[in-house]
């Protein structure tokens, strides 16, 4: 991807004394207070609608074709959640609600915590000791906060990560409390942390590709639309740049421009990510099975699946196909997912910024 540069050629006077227009929103004026309460809602009711994604994209890559699980297009799409519906009606589609409410509270509050703060401290660094652009030092900043808040939150992501997966593709409905207990009889506290380093390996790469590619296409979309030389407006009732009949175009336009950001980040990153993801969800619901077909002691008398035995049984079977199984709902999940979240996110730091002195 080439990385358009910012404003003009370079010159003897560092950029960090010339500010640049961008459509990023510090976060030492944002009250966070109001921004972790209002977004709890928020947040909440978005992951209600989009819940059904994640059931299905789990259920692809993890079951055989007849228990409801499929590998890559439209077709296996729409066979998955037909196979749900039909055996367990609407209901059937939150399995592992609760579980993921619950523990995404917390997860989600050290995750953008950590995001803003490293970002907003690297691109300080960035500007005050490199001679980078404006889109650079976004992206490159964006990309390590990205990195850095995944890697913080892993420690809360990956049991709610193992427990709901699990309850999505068991074979009866499994309460929360249920479940933790039967995965602490079984396996103990590492039970909940199975499959943690693969988690590491995909989401903070993840993370890192998601918000790198959304600052870059963020920024460059600003630029393609005349945003670059303009203030950008966080207010849509006033203080936007109008049209002739006086309607507020500029904060319109910004939304815009995040909405198809996240798009093409969600996009992006699900093609480079999928393959990873798809032997992560595997692993740790194989460990399922075990505790399913033998129960306490007895299970450790059977041979633990390995990520090793589920790559190779996986290319065995389907090839390099197999690995992009559930691809569509993933990238459907993941731009639905980002383009909500984002406009939620920075509909939340518009309105939440602490009034100038």
């Amino acid at each position: 991807m080439n990385v358009m540069a910012a404003g003009n050629p370079r010159s003897s006077v560092p950029l960090s004394s010339v500010p640049q227009q961008s459509p990023d929103i510090e976060w030492e004026r944002i009250d966070k207070g109001r921004f972790f309460l209002v977004g709890t809602g928020v947040f909440t009711g978005i992951t209600t609608c989009l819940f059904p994604l994640s059931v299905i994209k789990t259920r692809m890559m993890t079951l055989d074709a007849q228990g409801g699980g499929g590998n890559v297009g439209i077709r296996a799409t729409a066979k998955a959640v037909r196979s749900v519906v039909s055996k367990e009606g609407v209901l059937g589609l939150y399995r592992g609600f609760p579980t993921v409410v619950t523990g995404f509270l917390p997860a989600r509050l050290v995750y953008l915590s950590t995001l803003e703060s490293v970002k907003s401290r690297m691109k300080k660094v960035l500007f005050a000791n490199t001679q980078l652009d404006q889109t650079k030092v976004v992206a490159f900043s964006s990309f390590l906060s990205g990195a850095c808040a995944s890697l913080a939150s892993q420690t809360i992501f990956v049991p709610v990560d193992v427990i709901s997966q699990q309850q999505m593709v068991s074979r009866n409905r499994i309460g929360l409390g249920e479940k933790v207990r039967t995965i602490f009889r079984n396996e103990g506290l590492r039970g909940f942390y199975r499959g943690y380093w693969m988690s590491v390996g995909l989401f903070v790469p993840g993370s890192a590709i998601w918000w790198g590619s959304y600052s870059i296409y963020k920024e460059q979309y600003w630029k393609l639309l005349g945003g670059a030389g303009q203030q950008e407006s966080h207010s849509f009732g006033k203080g936007g740049q109008g049209d002739k009949g006086g309607a507020p175009s500029g904060g319109w336009r910004l939304i815009g421009i995040q909405a198809v950001s996240a798009v093409s980040a969600g996009c992006t990153t699900s093609l480079v990510t999928t393959p990873l993801d798809v032997i992560k969800t595997r692993f740790q619901v194989a460990n399922r099975k075990v505790s399913e077909a033998v129960g306490g002691a007895a299970a450790e008398a059977v041979e633990r699946p390995s990520a090793y035995k589920e790559v190779t049984h996986l290319f065995q079977k389907e090839g390099l196909w197999g690995f992009y199984r559930g691809l569509f709902p993933r990238m459907t999940a993941s731009s639905l997912w980002g383009t909500s979240m984002i406009l939620a996110y920075e509909f939340l730091k518009r309105n939440c910024m602490i009034p100038e002195q």
